[in-house]
C-alpha cells in the first residue's frame, strides 16, 4: 500500500515541527546563558537550601 506524495510530505513536516517544538525551550535556555554567562550547574547548594524561594 503505498501513501500518497502530500501525505507523506504533511507526515515529514509535521515530525520536523515537533522536533523544533521540543528543541526550541532546550536551545533557548542555552543561547541564555550563553549570552548572560551564567552557569548554574558550577554553583553548589548548601544542605537545606531551596532554589527559588
Amino acid at each position: 500500500m503505498q501513501i500518497e506524495a502530500h501525505i507523506a510530505n504533511r507526515i515529514v513536516r509535521n515530525i520536523l515541527l515537533s522536533i523544533l517544538l521540543y528543541a526550541l525551550p532546550v536551545v533557548l535556555m542555552l543561547l541564555s546563558f550563553y549570552i548572560s554567562g551564567e552557569r548554574p550547574w558550577e554553583k553548589k547548594a548548601t544542605s537545606g537550601q531551596v532554589s527559588g524561594k
